[in-house]
């Protein structure tokens, strides 16, 4: 009876590069195979997260709320009152930037949060054994509860401006999965390097400040040239938050090609990011 591996292993025998990439997705399937048996661990440490994030604290569920709150009052006297930046059609100002705030809120602090996270959880690493990015996963999760929240507050500020939910809604889920996937591909090699260099945290934080400036947040895409509108779509988070605001307040479908393009990207990117965490993740006890 002939070898079932005779003709792969002809293939990777006659062509290097194709041995190694067999063998790398080999490895990533049963990496992602252990990572699945031991989802009941990401579920346990992303309720702890959760518990932690509000436990002795005064305000509670409040602190998740304040930022965006915060944030939305201050760009609404700078941006619409002195600057008379022009929001999106239809959609009042403080709205229009608190939805945005909503998602980009969520990317923002989970990408920080989940860049420390190894070096937050040092005692766990170096003395149990488990899939190391369930760390990372489990504070991206956990930054959902926040999510939620503000989404919760979203809904009841569009319900007095008129904008009730619609059909279209289904759609959030799919936009926010790919919004966790940019997020994850961040946090997976981000967090290597801040298990070494600790002031990394800083430098990225100044970057996504920056990135927020680039990103259609506080403004409409419609109020830039149309050169530079298609520039806005390759960014992933100027997908995300365009079709967000089609689905919330305008009842359209994302524009798919935009948010195709971002998701394919950033699928390519989780097989080499995925990679390097998981071959740095055997000097993770070492280091920390």
């Amino acid at each position: 009876m002939p070898d079932s591996n005779q003709g792969v292993n002809h293939i990777i025998s006659t062509n290097p590069m194709s041995y190694h990439a067999y063998w790398a997705l080999v490895n990533m399937r049963r990496d992602l195979r252990e990572l699945w048996a031991h989802r009941e661990l990401l579920i346990t440490l992303t309720r702890r997260e959760i518990i932690a994030r509000y436990k002795q604290t005064f305000f509670g569920l409040g602190w998740s709320l304040m930022q965006p709150i915060l944030q939305t009052i201050v760009y609404t006297i700078a941006f619409s009152l002195v600057l008379k930046t022009p929001s999106a059609e239809g959609i009042p100002y403080p709205i229009f930037v608190f939805a945005n705030l909503t998602l980009w809120t969520y990317f923002s602090t989970t990408t920080i949060n989940a860049m420390n996270s190894l070096r937050a959880n040092t005692a766990l690493i170096t003395k149990v054994a488990f899939p190391r990015e369930i760390i990372p996963i489990s504070t991206i999760l956990s930054g959902l509860f926040d999510f939620i929240v503000t989404f919760v507050v979203l809904l009841i500020f569009n319900f007095f401006y008129g904008f009730l939910p619609n059909i279209k809604y289904l759609y959030i889920p799919l936009i926010l999965l790919v919004e966790i996937f940019f997020i994850l591909d961040l946090a997976l090699v981000l967090s290597v390097f801040t298990v070494v260099r600790r002031d990394l945290t800083y430098i990225v934080t100044f970057l996504i400040t920056l990135y927020m400036f680039l990103t259609p947040v506080f403004f409409s895409i419609n109020a830039l040239p149309k050169a530079l509108q298609e520039f806005y779509f390759v960014n992933p988070m100027g997908s995300i938050i365009d079709a967000f605001k089609n689905v919330v307040f305008y009842n359209y479908e994302p524009r798919w090609y935009s948010l195709l393009i971002a998701s394919i990207i950033l699928l390519l990117l989780f097989i080499p990011c995925y990679k390097f965490f998981k071959r740095a993740d055997k000097n993770f006890a070492d280091v920390l």
